[in-house]
């Protein structure tokens, strides 16, 4: 089997990577980022080929794990992608609050008014369709069969409820309390995320002249009731908000990280059939996943919530 790897994001001086030498022209391909900064060795378990383009001159080909090296770069270099704008931790703004004066026109089109904003809700949405592969390779892991058969039975269910819950039958079939730990982080870290690329799928969209890069947002029942000539509208107004930018952009490069953590956990999980030395890959990068951006923090409230609970449950017997 072969994995395609395509590095997008900029090269740094100094900065370490899994890196191969392109069979065409000779020079590094930086495939992965090294996260630990050159000290740990590079560590790959199956026997499938590594299929990785080279931005420099345009060769393509295969490589097996042992074509794999840490190195560090000597050189910066660009992307295969659009330079991204600065994300924001803020959630999207209610109208009336964050801008006062502005006043919202709705209807179909009106995004595209605002292109940077419309590319980034682009990415939002369609990403999801990406996850949902990837939560598919996860369930044919755990149920020990074939990736097609595992797509066919969740693609079959049509619910994300149902997805989550043929997910999570497998893994409490086949998983230890650690790993099931681990992967029900995920599930949750998925559940938050869908919520708000649901917002964005399924809501309508505006634009103000006073508020000229970001664009207005309202859920699509309180646009539908308010045209319908039933809506306050101060009322109306008080349940519009602005997604700006900043914010857009930070739920489009989560869903993109949450992407590459369930292929991490994926494979972290594949290992467990690989005998001793995947026993040891598995010690080595199991708190390496727990560590991940908000897993940890998923796992230290679950972790927190058990204790409470034993705390209680030991009170009252």
């Amino acid at each position: 089997m072969a994995y395609r790897l395509y590095r997008r994001d900029p090269v740094m001086k100094g900065s370490w990577y899994y890196a191969v030498n392109c069979k065409g022209c000779g020079e590094l391909i930086y495939v992965l980022d090294d996260n630990s900064g050159g000290k740990s060795p590079v560590r790959m378990t199956g026997d499938g080929q590594l299929s990785i383009p080279c931005l420099r001159c345009a060769h393509d080909d295969l490589y097996s794990k042992d074509d794999i090296s840490l190195v560090q770069a000597t050189e910066d270099l660009d992307g295969g992608r659009p330079e991204r704008i600065a994300i924001s931790p803020a959630s999207r703004k209610p109208l009336w609050k964050a801008y006062p004066s502005a006043k919202a026109t709705f209807g179909v089109g009106y995004i595209e008014d605002r292109p940077a904003a419309a590319a980034i809700v682009g990415r939002v949405i369609t990403a999801w369709a990406d996850i949902e592969v990837q939560c598919a390779r996860l369930l044919a892991e755990l149920m020990g069969t074939n990736i097609p058969a595992a797509a066919a039975v969740f693609g079959s269910l049509r619910s994300s409820r149902a997805q989550h819950d043929a997910l999570s039958a497998a893994a409490e079939a086949v998983l230890n309390e650690l790993d099931f730990e681990l992967f029900t982080a995920h599930m949750a870290r998925r559940s938050s995320l869908e919520k708000e690329r649901n917002d964005l799928a399924h809501g309508c969209y505006g634009v103000s002249v006073a508020i000229p890069n970001h664009i207005v947002w309202v859920a699509q029942a309180d646009y539908l009731a308010f045209s319908a000539g039933r809506g306050d509208p101060d009322a109306f107004r008080k349940k519009q908000f602005v997604y700006e930018l900043g914010t857009l952009e930070r739920l489009a490069q989560e869903i993109e990280e949450f992407y590459n953590q369930l292929g991490f956990l994926t494979g972290y999980l594949r290992a467990r059939r690989d005998g001793p030395n995947g026993a040891a890959f598995r010690a080595q990068r199991y708190p390496q996943l727990c560590s991940q951006p908000h897993i940890r923090q998923t796992l230290d409230r679950a972790r927190t919530a058990k204790r409470e609970q034993k705390a209680r449950a030991k009170a009252r017997s």
